[in-house]
């Protein structure tokens, strides 16, 4: 008879952490390999856990780690100590039985997580607060939880220069033949600036007051990258009817106003719908309104979109300020998101437009905004590739030449320069499209600073 799965001893190996322990014992030098693969956690005995964190202390610290400095740190047995290290010859294989442990360690984790699901549903998913969860909710959370277990296995090492310089000229040659794509955000001014436009694991960020246009703008962004990409927006002011009738106003040429009040519309506005209708059905674009939405949330809503269309290639988040976090104040909260966008940007292979407001020092002061005009900035500036903020000057002088300017100031760009860029505004139609032309001509009023009322 097969015995029953929690009669069953965990996955470990005691023979390996001897053998680990015995090598860092009898030669320190060992733990430059050792260290990399192994943490205290992955050790299955208590004792022997213990015992590898005094030797990592040690070791770190730049001292000796041998059989006394380790028992009068530690207080471990002494006697214990020396069967450790009479159990191995030679150091030689510390790294392969270190990365045993690891696995063991992985089997530990899985046989645990997968019970955790199961009490979960059995119970009735609930989260920390005692609040019911919807079980897709809790199989997402596991999915990231699995994921994160694989990651383990992949081991960052430094590597030489001459190796990587191979890749980067294969890369180079790729990107010469076309063979890599950027992804185009159709505004050429935009694409000439990032030669090409948004790629995999970039982090932008859009800035502006409100009312100038910035969920216009990624909207706008959002279309162009779906007739060809897949992308992803998360809006957490807006409801998902309002931002389809934001796309729809855009896509067929309606004014956003007739939407919203439709009896009192021309019957024009009909035939604008259906277009819009009828173009948007063709373009690939997921949306979400949630509220409030935390890292582990926006890493959950990527994860389904990938697995529901295979791939993805942008994701919008509107906006910064609405997000929740962890920080000792909002400041260090807000800096702590825009490093964990950027890093699940890394992650998933995803470029991120993070749209922010900016604070009111930008109103009270002539010329265009400033990076620092940022609201609760963090670490944002570290944070991102790109920074761009948005400014029309109608909104402070209005004139006739200006009533559709806008100007995007690229104030920071990690790979290339910075810029200010032309657009031209539609509001009622909610749409960005190319400057023609030059700009426009400042009055002398805004030149003297005049302000928003």
């Amino acid at each position: 008879m097969s015995r029953r799965p929690e009669a069953m001893t965990a996955p470990h190996s005691d023979e390996a952490e001897h053998a680990v322990l015995g090598a860092l014992l009898i030669d320190n030098q060992a733990f430059e390999a050792v260290g990399a693969v192994l943490k205290p956690e992955h050790f299955y005995r208590a004792d022997h856990r213990a015992i590898y964190e005094t030797i990592s202390e040690l070791l770190t610290a730049g001292k000796l780690a041998d059989l006394v400095t380790v028992h009068e740190k530690g207080h471990h047995d002494m006697v214990y100590l020396n069967q450790l290290m009479s159990s191995v010859v030679s150091s030689r294989a510390a790294q392969r039985h270190s990365e045993l442990l690891v696995e063991r360690w992985r089997e530990r984790e899985l046989m645990r997580l997968g019970s955790t699901l199961a009490d979960e549903i059995l119970r009735g998913a609930h989260d920390a607060k005692g609040k019911p969860q919807p079980v897709d909710q809790v199989i997402d959370q596991m999915i990231t939880k699995l994921m994160a277990l694989n990651a383990v296995a992949e081991r960052n090492e430094p590597r030489d220069i001459s190796e990587l310089v191979v890749g980067f000229v294969d890369d180079l040659s790729a990107r010469y033949d076309g063979k890599i794509e950027t992804i185009q955000t159709g505004l050429k001014d935009l694409d000439h600036c990032t030669a090409g436009g948004g790629r995999p694991g970039e982090l932008w960020v859009i800035g502006a007051r409100p009312s100038m246009g910035k969920t216009g703008m990624v909207l706008t962004l959002s279309r162009n990258v779906g007739r060809k990409h897949q992308v992803l927006m998360l809006t957490q002011e807006d409801s998902l009817n309002s931002l389809t009738a934001r796309h729809v106003a855009a896509a067929g040429r309606v004014n956003l106003a007739d939407l919203r009040n439709p009896r009192k519309a021309p019957q024009s506005m009909w035939e604008g719908v259906t277009e819009g209708v009828d173009a948007l059905g063709k373009l690939r674009i997921a949306m979400d309104d949630q509220a409030a939405l935390s890292i582990m949330d926006v890493r959950r809503k990527i994860q389904q979109v990938k697995r529901r269309h295979k791939e993805l290639s942008l994701v919008v988040i509107d906006y910064l300020q609405l997000m929740e976090g962890d920080g000792d104040n909002r400041n260090q909260e807000l800096g702590k998101i825009a490093n964990g966008l950027k890093r699940a940007a890394k992650e998933f292979g995803v470029w991120i437009i993070l749209l922010s407001q900016m604070n009111r020092e930008a109103d009270k002061r002539s010329g265009p905004p400033q990076m620092s005009d940022l609201r609760d900035s963090g670490d944002i500036e570290g944070a991102a590739d790109l920074i761009g903020l948005l400014h029309r000057e109608h909104r402070r002088n209005p004139t006739e030449a200006n009533k559709f300017h806008a100007e995007l100031h690229v104030v920071k760009h990690k790979n290339g320069p910075t810029d200010t860029l032309n657009f031209t505004f539609d509001g009622a139609h909610q749409r960005f499209t190319d400057w023609d032309g030059p700009p426009p001509t400042k009055s002398l009023k805004a030149q003297r600073g005049g302000g928003l009322d």
